[in-house]
């Protein structure tokens, strides 16, 4: 679990370094797709969002 964990803080990291260069807008399908661990779907979107990324439909 602590290895799962340190991977998603590095993959929203990495997000969050692209997010910065400019305002970021991307699908849910596309979100969604390029992320694997379905369990925590939610939680993934919710924190993309919390890095100013929107997500539209």
């Amino acid at each position: 679990m602590n290895e799962t964990l340190k991977e998603i803080a590095h993959q929203l990291t990495r997000i969050a370094d692209q997010g910065e260069q400019a305002t970021m807008r991307i699908t849910r399908a596309d979100a969604l797709e390029a992320w694997g661990m379905r369990i925590y779907e939610g939680e993934y979107l919710q924190a993309l969002t919390n890095l100013g990324i929107q997500i539209v439909d």
